[in-house]
């Protein structure tokens, strides 16, 4: 696997989009100040294939850059010949892609982001495990690898080298030989159950068989015989049978001639009933009709007799409608001028006259003269509302003013006071910090003169009084006390925790710190003392108390914009005239409608007889209403008589035309039988066709049983008992004989079955028994195979030649990396280094942290030049250069510069100047405001 392109954007410190191509390059430095995100590129890579990140674990919310609210990163690598990239989004939805660019893009299916790491996992062949301690070896768990537990590491190993096949091989095998010890349980299970099957027991049972053939054809020969017997007899049974039968419905039929006989008559009767009915119901009918037109016609005149009489009485005139119905339209008239004269009200005056036009031209004159009169006291008193309304809306205006440039001195003050609070919280945290780093500097210096404590506990047994130590070369005067390795180690773990907390505790000063640098930035006011809170209350005061007063000076233009409005209005309709010559003249119009009103009243009571408008009318429209009563009345009894006059006629015509057809039913009847013996011989239609029926049927049958008889064929002269007794004997002896071949059928068909059985199970037999012989050749093959690949066998061999290849490059890095001074050493799974200087072979565990590291980095360096030569095309570390002396660094430098890459990616991030100009290209990271940039130099 070798990375070729990464893509991040909101990852970590990184806010903007950032890339880095790495196709060009192998060896390189990644450098930058502390805290730009150097281990984040590393973090990006891993949570890219893994949804992981090595610091926080699944934990990757906590890379995401507040600024943003979601990451996103792209890892575009090589695996083999084949190209892939990967997309990977987390915040609000978690989501990744896998695509194949091979041959174009393809986006490979992927339901689940579990499936998505376990297709990664498939491609790679690599765990996350595996990933972080051989390709990417993250801060803190860089000598994991090296110090961890010796089966953790071996089964490391054997997924790197991909000895892991070989336990699945092994599975395999073992898998087959349990199939295979299977088979062969279940043949020799099926072999116990043929043992029957032999070739003797065939060979009985088919001489047995051909026996039972040989009888089975004589009896089907004598059966075919009594079988042709028994159908000659059945048959003349059968005949006889069928001649007695139809001689008797011969003499049955002979019997029934009478009663046939009287059908015949009954049905002749019935006919003729059947005629004459009819016709008796016609005339019946015709009578009734007659009878009941008679009936309506007397009714009819009776009725028209009394609608004259009513008519006469009635005395109706129409020219006494006409008059009053013209009156009742000059009475609208008069109403009209009473409405006129109720809209004035006067009565009296000293000189009436009779003028309508002229009143209405008055009144409609005066409407108008009121109507300015009433618009130029509204405009005086608006202009008046209007002058007080401008006053308040200028004194709004003035407090406004005030009260923002109190709001606006209250702002400067709250953040003059914030600033200082965020300036005194500035310090306090600054001296935190520097607290928080010197505990840190005494925990890290104690940390490692523990771990120095128990490298040299290894020497406390080489020291001797009067001889020189083995270390330093000076007189051992003394020995001195030995401290418990288990307090030391207990010690170590107590300050690596404690370190591990300043160190968190550190960080999140810094954070703290960036966070007020920011808020202070966005500050624009001088530092000065005060109370935040008390500030802050006053200015949501002042500024609710400005809330108030704009909307009350909003609400008052408002009004003044209005009444301005309706100024104007008013102007416009009062135009030049005055209000004293508008009253003048409203008072003269006033005197004339006066006038006017009492001569229209003396008019109304000339023309009513004095009675006023309303009791005229209404004795002239009770007048109407009596005579057009009487007028429809009139028209309605004229209608009816004449309708009555058209019964009349219609009925006397239909009274001619039934005593016609009357006469005619008659006429039709004489000649056929009485209506009472007609109705006697009726028949039923029911009745009729049953008669029918029989008689058809009685026909029928006569003219079948002739037919039948003359069809017999000849017959044995036998009776029909002696036909019986004989077909009842060849029937016996034919039952017998089916009987025996039945049986000898069945027990012929049973050795059949029995003979395929058994030339089925010895052909079986045969079959299993080959079967069993090569499932258990097979199942030796496979245990040999099972066992052999057991892992202390053949993979145990495997990975003892790896890590033999491992060790001794491993061996050639330290001793260059350490000035000649260690060697690597294995014994078996478990590591240790030679100090060729005390000529001791020590644990790995007892390593200082230099001494640590410089192992770690050799093991590192020879297990991915070991890699490389398979599917691992890149090495990541990140971890401790700064803690090297120079001679360490130079010799670290240039084993890396020697390095023989073979198109790997070796990525080294460092702090140290020194070592990233050492080697061939860098990856530049940088600070900024908006997020960290990175560039090639």
């Amino acid at each position: 696997m070798r990375p070729l392109r990464l893509e991040l954007e909101g990852f970590g410190p990184y806010r903007e989009r950032q890339g880095v191509d790495f196709s060009d390059v192998e060896l390189f430095a990644i450098t930058g100040p502390t805290g730009s995100g150097k281990s984040t590129l590393l973090d990006a890579m891993a949570f890219a294939l893994y949804g992981l990140v090595p610091r926080v674990g699944r934990n990757v919310k906590e890379l995401v850059h507040p600024g943003v609210g979601e990451a996103r990163v792209r890892l575009t690598f090589q695996v083999g010949g084949r190209l892939y990239r990967v997309d990977r989004v987390r915040g609000k939805r978690s989501e990744g892609r896998l695509f194949d660019l091979t041959e174009g893009e393809r986006l490979i299916p992927l339901e689940t982001l579990d499936r998505l790491n376990e297709a990664i996992e498939e491609i790679l062949g690599l765990s996350y495990e595996a990933f972080t301690r051989a390709l990417l070896l993250p801060q803190g768990e860089f000598d994991r690898f090296l110090k961890g537990e010796a089966r953790e590491r071996r089964d490391l190993l054997l997924d790197l080298f991909g000895l892991r096949r070989l336990d699945r091989a092994r599975e395999k095998a073992a898998e087959a030989r349990a199939r295979l010890l299977e088979d062969r349980g279940r043949l020799e299970g099926e072999l116990s159950a043929l043992a029957e099957a032999t070739p003797e027991a065939l060979a009985d049972h088919e001489e047995r068989l051909a026996a039972l053939r040989e009888e089975l054809a004589r009896l089907e020969g004598e059966v075919s015989r009594l079988e042709a017997r028994r159908k000659e007899a059945e048959e003349a049974l059968e005949g006889l049978r069928r001649k007695a039968l139809l001689q008797a419905r011969q003499a049955r039929l002979l019997a029934e001639a009478q009663e046939v006989e009287e059908i015949r008559r009954r049905l002749a009767l019935g006919e003729e009933a059947e005629r004459a009915l009819p016709l008796w119901e016609d005339l019946r009918r015709k009578g009734e009709a007659l009878a009941a037109t008679q009936a309506r016609l007397r009714e009819a005149e009776g009725r028209l007799k009394g609608l004259e009489e009513a008519l006469r009485a009635l005395a109706f005139d129409p020219e006494a409608l006409k008059r009053a119905r013209k009156a009742l339209l000059e009475v609208q008239e008069l109403k009209a001028l009473e409405a006129l004269f109720r809209r004035v009200g006067l009565e009296d005056h000293p000189a009436p006259r009779f003028a309508p036009e002229r009143l209405e031209e008055v009144l409609a004159e005066e409407a108008e003269v009121e109507g300015t009169l009433q618009a130029l006291l509204r405009l005086k008193e608006r202009e008046k509302t209007l002058g007080e309304a401008r006053e308040r809306l200028s004194g709004l205006e003035k407090e406004g003013r005030a009260q923002r440039e109190e709001v606006d001195r209250l702002r400067r003050l709250l953040e003059g006071a914030l600033a200082h609070r965020l300036l005194e919280e500035k310090a306090r945290l600054e001296a935190e910090l520097a607290q928080v780093q010197e505990e840190e500097a005494l925990a890290q210096g104690e940390l490692q003169a523990t771990e120095a404590r128990l490298g040299l506990l290894a020497y406390h047994p080489l020291l001797k009084v009067g001889e020189a130590c083995p270390l330093c070369g000076g007189v051992v005067h003394a020995l001195p006390e030995r401290p418990s390795s288990d307090d030391l180690e207990a010690r170590k773990e107590e300050l690596g925790g404690r370190v591990k907390e300043l160190v968190e505790r550190r960080a999140s000063l810094l954070a703290g710190l960036k966070a007020l640098e920011e808020r202070l930035g966005a500050l624009e006011a001088e530092p000065v003392p005060g109370d935040p809170e008390a500030l802050e209350r006053a200015l949501k005061e002042g500024e609710e108390a400005l809330g108030s007063l704009r909307e009350a000076f909003l609400e008052l233009r408002g009004q003044v914009q209005a009444l301005e409005r309706e100024v104007a209005a008013l102007r416009r309709e009062a135009g030049e005239a005055r209000l004293e010559d508008v009253a003048g003249r409203l008072n003269r119009l006033r005197e004339e409608k006066a006038a006017l009103s009492a001569g229209l009243y003396r008019h109304l009571q000339e023309r009513t007889g004095g009675l006023g408008v309303a009791p005229y009318l209404r004795n002239l429209e009770e007048e109407v209403r009596v005579l057009e009563a009487k007028e429809k009345e009139e028209r309605r009894l004229r209608q009816e008589l004449e309708g009555l006059y058209r019964e009349v006629f219609a009925l006397k015509a239909r009274e001619s035309e039934q005593a016609k057809a009357l006469q005619e039913a008659k006429a039709r009847v004489e000649g056929l039988l009485p209506e009472e013996e007609a109705r006697a011989h009726a028949l039923a239609p029911e009745a009729r066709r049953a008669l029918e029926g029989r008689l058809r049927r009685h026909e029928e049958e006569v003219r079948e049983v002739e037919a039948l008889l003359r069809a017999l064929p000849p017959l044995p002269p036998l009776t029909l008992l002696e036909a019986e007794a004989q077909a009842k004997e060849v029937r016996k002896a034919l039952e017998e004989a089916q009987g025996r071949l039945r049986a000898l059928g069945e027990e012929g068909a049973v050795l059949e079955t029995r003979v395929r059985e058994l030339r089925e199970a010895l052909r079986r037999r045969r079959e299993l028994e080959a079967r069993l012989a090569e499932a258990v050749r097979e199942a030796a093959l496979w245990e040999k195979l099972a066992l052999d690949l057991k892992q202390d066998r053949f993979p145990a061999y495997l990975l003892g030649l790896r890590q033999r290849s491992l060790v001794e490059r491993a061996d050639e890095l330290l001793h260059t990396l350490s000035g000649g001074r260690y060697r690597f050493r294995a014994k078996g799974d478990e590591y240790g280094v030679l100090d060729l200087w005390t000529e001791a072979e020590r644990p790995v565990k007892t390593l200082s942290g230099g001494e640590s590291f410089l192992a770690s980095l050799s093991l590192a360096l020879a297990l991915s030049e070991e890699l490389s030569r398979g599917r691992l095309g890149a090495l990541f570390l990140d971890e401790g250069f700064g803690t090297l002396d120079p001679e360490a660094l130079e010799g670290v430098a240039g084993v890396l510069e020697a390095l023989p890459t073979r198109g790997r990616l070796v990525g080294i991030v460092t702090h140290v100047e020194a070592l990233a100009e050492r080697l061939p290209a860098r990856l530049l990271v940088r600070k900024h405001p908006l997020g960290s940039r990175v560039e090639w130099a």
